[in-house]
Parts: structure tokens; C-alpha cells; sequence
């Protein structure tokens, strides 16, 4: 074997310094490649969770959409029901008024013509139709204008002239 001469063997030493040195930039190159690769997957794997939370924010508006609109169907059905109510309760004080005991000094259909008759003061015509949306469709305008006068006589009306029409005025008994 033979020995190199000092400058080969210093040729040599700068050679493998080179390389040392370039295998460390490779090894400083991979590690940031490595660490932007990790980077990377994170990016994707945060983005598809991103995804995945926006596909879910949507599915829970259109599910409040959906509860907003039954909120409001519920709501018109509360207020039909109320209507509903409403309208039985105005049917329940028909009711209680035309089968309530006569008054006293007066004849039951005179007794049910007050009672159904509203304490606003009113007109006889208002007062007539009134009475026949209630139900007594058959009674005539002449006949409640002579049941209003029969209730003045007892007590029960008061009456007043205003521009030639006759205005009704119910007297709490």
C-alpha cells in the first residue's frame, strides 16, 4: 500500500469536507421538507375539518329553518284555537243569555232581548241587526223597535232624540 502525498491526502480531506458539508444541507433540507410535509397534512387534515364543520353549521340552520316555520305553523294553530275560543265563549254568553230565568216584570223573550242586547249606546238599527246575527232572524224591525220601548217603559232602556234617530241606552238591572 501505498502512502499518499501530503497534497493528495489534503485534496482528499477538502473532498470529504465538501461533502460532509453538502450531505449536512441535504440533511437541513429534508428536515424543513419533512417539517413542511408535516405542515401540510395539518393544512389538509384542518381543512377537512373545516369542511366538515360548515357541512354541519349548514345542517343546523336548515334544521332552524325548519323549527322557525313549525314555531310559526304552531302559532297561526294557537291563534285559530284562540279565535275558536273566542268565538265559543261569545256562543257561551248567547247561550247563558237566552236560557237565563226572566227577569222580573218582564217576558222571557223581552228578558232575552236585554240580556243579549250590548251595553253601548246604539241605535235601533244597529240594536235590530244585532239581535237578528245572533239568531232571532224572523224578528222585525217594527217589533224591536216596540221590545226597545216596552224595556224604556220598564226601566230598563233609557232613549234619547239625536238628528230625528233614537238612540239606545241599556240600564244595568
Amino acid at each position: 500500500m501505498r502512502f499518499m502525498k501530503d497534497p493528495e491526502k489534503d485534496q482528499l480531506k477538502r473532498l470529504v469536507k465538501a461533502c460532509m458539508l453538502e450531505i449536512s444541507k441535504l440533511k437541513m433540507d429534508l428536515k424543513k421538507c419533512s417539517e413542511t410535509n408535516q405542515e401540510c397534512k395539518k393544512a389538509t387534515q384542518l381543512q377537512h375539518k373545516i369542511e366538515k364543520k360548515e357541512e354541519r353549521i349548514k345542517e343546523l340552520e336548515n334544521f332552524l329553518k325548519e323549527k322557525d316555520k313549525t314555531i310559526a305553523d304552531l302559532k297561526n294553530d294557537l291563534g285559530d284555537k284562540n279565535d275558536y275560543i273566542n268565538d265559543l265563549e261569545e256562543i257561551k254568553t248567547y247561550f247563558e243569555a237566552l236560557t237565563a230565568k226572566p227577569k222580573r216584570d218582564l217576558t222571557s223573550f223581552q228578558s232575552q232581548v236585554y240580556l243579549l242586547l250590548p251595553p253601548e249606546k246604539s241605535n235601533t238599527h244597529k240594536m235590530h241587526a244585532f239581535i237578528k246575527k245572533v239568531g232571532f232572524n224572523e224578528l222585525s224591525y217594527d217589533n224591536m223597535f216596540h221590545i226597545l220601548r216596552n224595556l224604556e217603559r220598564k226601566g230598563y232602556f233609557k232613549s234619547y232624540q239625536i238628528n230625528e234617530e233614537t238612540i239606545w241606552e241599556k240600564i244595568q238591572k
